[in-house]
């Protein structure tokens, strides 16, 4: 990710907001029009922190901040005359940093007059410049700072440049700091604020998911978890295939629902690395449009992902339960098993890192600024998570499940004390935000699955040489498309995120996105996934023929042999490999075109269930598809769920079994987490709805009242 200069940062940001301006700039102008000064002033303290706005241009309740941003105020922006706002903005998309620090909209005084104006008046940067000037002559070499040798140096410097100095053209950097400022304060506010004026003003968004209302009395329902007994390699297989269900669900309501989608791209974007300080306390910028393309980007190629791994684990227990008496075979898939198990644990678990150290933690991290492409994104931990055991269970148990040394089935009991902490420590703050508690929830599944993995078949410890079939091409493609996410630009569409809401717009960003990887990698995102798990598991099987002593010498070795081949012949074999696929859409595809074939396990017509009045209310909120859906809280889905005779049984955590009867049709039995705050809401609802709905077919017309 690209390290922005000060200066490189100011003009990614005019360039972001002329974008905007072309885009959206007359129904910016329209909705500020339409509005009064109070919604003008909500638009204003929307994206604002902590909602704080200068009352008018002399406010000092902010500090200096009225020195370096005074038209940034209440008064005048959301005041009767919409045109103060709507001039400032067209001045800042439409004029170059450059032209902005020479004049200010409608004859009123450029940035550097500003500051200068105000630096007679006190004010000051908060750091020393020595002997240091910087460039503000043209857009070039705008904010280009240098350093003289000596006291005498930089007075005949500045005896020698008086006239440039004198026009502007070059400052002491102390003042040429103070004007990047103001610019970087201004182009920031009126970027943040267009998205919120869109947002606020849009009477067209998907808004099927509403967000997330305040809480009333909300407690956690407190169970015994079932003890993990010995499964079945069958009764495994089954775990695995509702899992690789629950990844397909997701990606299918990433590429379905708007309204699913938003959410997700949103958290993912306020919680990258970028935003957390270097060992050095530097900072990345924290607010660019490309930011928002790669967090698009990542959030699809991550649901991808999921499905490949799952998918991988299904046919690996199918293969132990085809071949129950092949030890050479069984010995193959229990060290892949056990690999790619590691491997998707540890996956979730820097997703779960990702949102600790933006949310509960972020005093606790750091960026890692050591070499290498991805330096900006690696992020280390700065304490010793047992370093809080009695200050702060909640951050030594949230730490602890963060650190890379907590593997899969030491995460467990951690996990256990993090669900138990409102009832062991009742006056602690245990707070976890939606995107901490969905990312845990998904630690919380895999652990549990190896856990059961653990309890059942003589798994052999993860090995970075032995069993070694799958991993190395899935890391391969994982980093190959990782680099393309560099580049990508999609912020016609994503910025603001929530134009994502907006009627096609996220279709055709799928669209874009699949273009892009298409022209860069030969197809689409997810079909260089698609067929993966099987062209490994025929290379495996097609090696287990072999004697084992030949295998136990060869096997690892040729496995992960392959010939060097150039990426263009790459991009053509799967071009190519593509053009015999079937022509509904892959269930790996972003941009379905085509349904597939039913994944439904009986054509037998759906039952309508009689039920009571409760547990309808519960399933109509659930498959609505009005546009405010309301919540449905934890205890009322179980009690509709126990209604229809399933069996509710928590595993540890959050994480909790439903059973159907055994009369059920379909048998099948699902695996979900406890939403946050024991309440399904926002996106969550359509997440329920569509595992519902998948599994058993069910919808709003499948529920009467008895």
């Amino acid at each position: 990710m690209q390290n922005y200069t000060q200066p490189a940062l100011l003009k990614q940001l005019q360039r972001d907001l002329s974008r905007k301006y072309q885009v959206h700039g007359t129904r910016i102008e329209e909705i500020w029009r339409s509005w009064g000064p109070t919604k003008r002033a909500e638009a204003l303290r929307a994206g604002a922190a902590n909602g704080e706005v200068l009352r008018h241009s002399s406010d000092t309740s902010m500090g200096n901040v009225h020195m370096i941003i005074p038209e940034i105020n209440i008064q005048q922006l959301a005041g009767p005359d919409p045109d103060f706002f709507l001039s400032r903005l067209r001045h800042r998309a439409t004029h170059t940093i450059h032209q902005q620090y020479l004049e200010g909209p409608d004859g009123w005084p450029g940035d550097g007059q500003v500051i200068r104006s105000n630096m007679l008046q006190g004010l000051r940067h908060s750091k020393r410049y020595p002997l240091e000037l910087t460039r503000l002559m043209d857009d070039a070499e705008y904010g280009e700072s240098f350093k003289v040798r000596d006291a005498a140096t930089y007075q005949k410097t500045m005896s020698d440049l008086s006239y440039a100095i004198s026009a502007g053209a070059i400052a002491p950097r102390a003042t040429a700091e103070l004007v990047m400022q103001r610019q970087l304060y201004a182009l920031q506010s009126f970027n943040i604020l267009v998205e919120d004026i869109l947002e606020l003003g849009s009477t067209s968004r998907d808004t099927t998911a509403p967000k997330k209302k305040a809480r009333k009395g909300a407690t956690k329902a407190q169970a015994t978890p079932a003890k993990p007994g010995k499964l079945s390699v069958s009764e495994l297989l089954l775990r695995a295939q509702d899992q690789k269900a629950a990844a397909e669900d997701y990606l299918t309501l990433c590429r379905t629902e708007p309204a699913f989608l938003a959410p997700i791209v949103n958290m993912w974007f306020m919680s990258r690395p970028e935003l957390l300080p270097d060992e050095k306390g530097r900072r990345l910028p924290l607010y660019t449009d490309k930011y928002k393309s790669v967090a698009f980007f990542e959030v699809l190629h991550s649901a991808v992902v999921g499905v490949a791994v799952w998918e991988y684990v299904c046919r690996l227990l199918q293969g132990l339960a085809d071949k129950p008496n092949d030890k050479t075979y069984r010995a193959i898939i229990l060290q892949e098993l056990s690999n790619v198990c590691q491997f998707e644990y540890s996956r979730l678990q820097k997703l779960f890192k990702r949102y600790v150290h933006t949310c509960s933690a972020p005093k606790y991290f750091r960026r890692s600024s050591a070499g290498g492409n991805k330096a900006a994104t690696r992020v280390v931990m700065t304490v010793k998570p047992e370093s809080f055991a009695q200050e702060n269970p909640f951050l030594q148990y949230v730490l602890t499940l963060a650190d890379t040394k907590t593997d899969a089935l030491k995460a467990i009991p951690w996990i256990q004390k993090l669900d138990d902490l409102p009832r062991t420590h009742p006056t602690l703050p245990t707070e976890l935000t939606q995107s901490e508690s969905d990312a845990l929830a998904d630690v919380s599944v895999t652990a549990a699955f190896i856990q059961a993995l653990a309890a059942c078949l003589p798994l052999p410890p993860a090995n970075n040489k032995k069993g070694q079939a799958y991993l190395p091409k899935i890391k391969a493609l994982i980093s190959e498309v990782d680099e393309l996410s560099e580049d990508v630009d999609l912020s016609e569409y994503v910025a603001p995120i929530d134009s994502l809401l907006e009627p096609g717009i996220a279709r055709e960003a799928l669209a874009a996105l699949d273009n892009y990887v298409i022209e860069h990698a030969g197809v689409g995102l997810g079909l260089l996934y698609d067929g993966l798990a099987e062209e490994v598991m025929t290379s495996v099987q097609a090696q287990s023929t072999e004697t084992e002593q030949a295998l136990a010498k060869e096997l690892d070795a040729k496995l992960s042999i392959t010939e060097p081949q150039s990426t263009a012949f790459i991009i053509e074999q799967r071009r190519e490999k593509a053009k015999t696929r079937p022509a509904y859409s892959s269930v790996y595809s972003i941009v379905p075109t085509e349904a597939a074939p039913t994944e439904t396990e009986s054509s037998d017509p759906i039952p309508v269930h009689k039920v009571k009045q409760d547990t309808f209310d519960v399933f109509s909120t659930l498959f609505s598809r009005a546009e405010s859906q309301g919540s449905v809280t934890w205890a009322a889905f179980k009690s509709a769920m126990t209604d229809l005779k399933f069996s509710v049984i928590p595993r540890f955590g959050s994480i909790f079994t439903f059973e159907p009867p055994k009369d059920f049709s379909p048998p099948r039995s699902f695996t979900i987490h406890r939403p946050h705050h024991s309440r399904i809401e926002g996106y969550k609802l359509l997440y329920f709805a569509n595992r519902l709905r998948r599994i058993y077919g069910w919808d709003e017309a499948s529920f009467t009242t008895a």
